[in-house]
């Protein structure tokens, strides 16, 4: 074989590899994709209140919405169960109820906004003997 057919091979094989790579090879995921400013309550809003720990969801449909800038979602996680934790520095940032959505003494769901139509969905679930408080929106 020629060697310019080598070369030519060789460049096709490792492009090939290459694309194998690109393909299979996804970087580990940031634990906490969905904090933008850590340390922060909703992307900067405010200093976070203490005593609460930041998780996010893993779901795949929020990463990708989350990722691409369709959505935020914010989750943390406060000890025992509080479920309105987080409302009293919400509404001294501004926002205020719009409606509520309480669905019994283990969920607490609402609507808030510094104006109409709603712009974040608070919702405050158990997480074993703690809470887990999702902030959602865009």
């Amino acid at each position: 074989m020629p060697a310019s057919n080598r070369v030519i091979w060789g460049a096709a094989a490792a492009v090939a590899a290459l694309g194998v790579v690109a393909l299979t090879w996804r970087p580990a995921p940031d634990a906490l994709y969905c904090i933008g400013r850590p340390g922060t309550l909703w992307n900067g809003l405010m200093p976070l209140p203490d005593g609460l720990t930041p998780r996010c969801p893993s779901s795949a449909t929020y990463r990708q919405e989350v990722q691409g800038g369709l959505s935020r979602v914010e989750q943390y996680v406060a000890r025992g169960w509080q479920p309105q934790v987080l409302m009293a520095p919400l509404r001294r940032a501004g926002y205020v109820l719009l409606e509520d959505e309480t669905r019994g003494a283990q969920h607490y769901s609402v609507f808030m906004g510094r104006q109409t139509p709603a712009e974040l969905y608070y919702t405050a679930v158990p997480d074993g003997a703690d809470t887990l408080i999702t902030i959602s929106g865009h």
